[in-house]
């Protein structure tokens, strides 16, 4: 049997570890995956509180993913809501 993980099967943000030096703002990533269609309903869904990145919530519409949130990894999860999920990965 062939075991495939979750992050073998969820869409997936990549990133040059120069596009993160000064960083990217949540709101940008949750438009680039596809999870609002503008930036007013992506500021939405975090004034909500239905945004996280890894085990936190994320609540500032402003807050920027930075180089160093992958020092211990890279890869991080994007959750929206109960249902969608993408990865932002550090590539190169």
């Amino acid at each position: 049997m062939t075991h495939i993980s979750v992050t073998d099967r969820t869409p997936a943000l990549e990133f040059a570890p120069e596009a993160l030096k000064n960083g990217i703002e949540v709101v940008s990533l949750i438009l680039m995956a596809g999870f609002a269609k503008t930036s007013t309903e992506a500021q939405d869904l975090v004034a909500r509180g239905t945004v996280w990145i890894e085990e936190k919530q994320i609540t500032d519409p402003h807050h920027h993913v930075l180089n160093y949130a992958f020092d211990d990894g890279e890869i991080l999860r994007l959750s929206v809501g109960a249902g969608k999920h993408t990865t932002i990965r550090r590539v190169g």
